[in-house]
């Protein structure tokens, strides 16, 4: 089983795997408002919107780091690994 963990730059926090250290999501605020966006990458690397998927604005930043996990954990539940 996969093994990720958060790490802080500046005011971003990124979700990354432990054994290989890609970026598998990020969490970061909207300009200067208390909203937060969480992303998580599909791993496709073709550095275009599809790669990205938002899974929504949060009201802080707990609730989006849990989000960015929880969807890392649903995948990692299917037989499509």
């Amino acid at each position: 089983m996969k093994e990720y963990r958060w790490e802080r730059y500046s005011d971003k926090y990124y979700y990354y795997d432990t054994d290989t250290g890609k970026i598998v999501g990020s969490v970061s605020k909207i300009a200067l408002q208390e909203i937060w966006i969480a992303l998580v990458y599909t791993g496709e690397y073709t550095f275009t919107l599809q790669d990205e998927k938002h899974l929504g604005q949060y009201i802080n930043l707990e609730f989006a780091k849990r989000a960015t996990e929880f969807f890392w954990e649903r995948e990692s539940r299917t037989l499509l690994e």
